[in-house]
Formats: structure tokens, C-alpha cells, sequence
């Protein structure tokens, strides 16, 4: 099977990696711009920020401050620096 993704930016990349994860599936990741992912290397300071390890539910305001709660326990800042570390992309 062969899967194509549009857009080669955060979600894009980590739909990719995901998805590369079955031996069954072939994945091309398609992009427009000349590099992958951008504008990540514009967060933390240039730093390329992969995870706020100060998430918690209890730092976002607005009408549903809870909103990412669910998100957030299923796969903490912890887990996420462990997963990009895995790949390689984390050092700590």
C-alpha cells in the first residue's frame, strides 16, 4: 500500500513517521517548500523546540481551558522527548 501525505511540516512528518512504522505501507510525504519543516527550526528560539516539558493542563486559559487535557495524558512531554529520542532527534 502506498500512502501519500500533503505537507511536510510538523503533523505532516509525524503522520509520515507513524505511518512508516508498518512494513506494509510505502509512504511518500510531499512538500512545496524546499526543506521539511520549517518553520520548526523557528521555535524555541531557533532551537527547534520539540516539547514544552511545562505542559499541564492547568497553564492554557480561554473559554475551555481543558481542552487539552485528553491530549496531554495520552502522550505527555515526557513521552514525546522519549519518542524523539528514539528517533534520534533528542539529546539529553
Amino acid at each position: 500500500m502506498t500512502l501519500t501525505i500533503i505537507g511536510g511540516g510538523a503533523s505532516g512528518m509525524m503522520a509520515a513517521l507513524a505511518a512508516s512504522d508498518n512494513p506494509m505501507c510505502h509512504v511518500v510525504l510531499l512538500e512545496k517548500q524546499s526543506r521539511l519543516g520549517k518553520k520548526l527550526l523557528a521555535t524555541g528560539n531557533g532551537r527547534c523546540n520539540l516539547s514544552n516539558t511545562h505542559a499541564d493542563s492547568s497553564h492554557y486559559f480561554g473559554e475551555n481551558p481543558s481542552f487539552c487535557r485528553n491530549a496531554l495524558e495520552q502522550f505527555p512531554p515526557k513521552d514525546t522527548l522519549d519518542y524523539f529520542f528514539k528517533l534520534g532527534l533528542y539529546a539529553v
